[in-house]
């Protein structure tokens, strides 16, 4: 019974640690460079898609896939959630054009989810961005995603086009001051 007793008493000590009365919740961005997080799918399909210093830059005639992802670990359960994800889109000449990415929310073995998502890139030079959330992988918007450790992003990169950067919004439970 002391055991018991005192096993109970060592639990409620360190889960009182762990999330001490008061502690919050701060949200967080995460952001890469797309030279950096994203690739093609096929390497020898395409010679002129090229990671830069400016981004994952489709140089060609042509479009090319790629697939971009970052390390989630600021998303494990104890430490956070993510709840947003977000790819920049360059036009590198001027001219608009139409980029479709593929989210998808999920692991091997498991059942990913998917959301595709289709805009126009800008001629001004500045970033067009694609926004995924919980509800575009039919949760509730402000909520973390369902398996919101393993994601990735995946684009048919037209002509003349770039993805410049990644940003991956996450909570973080932060203790109380």
């Amino acid at each position: 019974m002391r055991i018991l007793l005192g096993v109970s008493i060592a639990a409620m000590v360190l889960a009182s640690v762990a999330q001490p009365a008061g502690a919050a919740v701060e949200t967080r961005k995460q952001a890469a460079q797309g030279g950096v997080v994203c690739k093609l799918t096929d390497m020898s399909l395409n010679l002129t898609v090229k990671a830069k210093a400016t981004g994952l830059r489709n140089e060609g005639d042509t479009s090319a896939f790629i697939i971009c992802g970052m390390e989630s670990a600021n998303s494990q359960e104890a430490m956070g959630t993510i709840k947003g994800l977000t790819i920049g889109l360059y036009s590198l000449n001027g001219v608009s054009a139409s980029v479709t990415c593929t989210a998808v929310n999920g692991y091997a073995n498991s059942t990913p989810l998917y959301s595709s998502k289709t805009l126009a890139t800008n001629t001004n030079g500045t970033a067009a961005t694609i926004n995924w959330d919980a509800s575009d992988f039919g949760g509730t918007a402000g909520n973390p995603l369902a398996q919101n450790d393993y994601w990735s992003i995946t684009c048919n990169l037209p002509a003349k086009t770039s993805v410049g950067y990644m940003v991956t919004q996450f909570n973080v439970n932060v203790p109380a001051t």
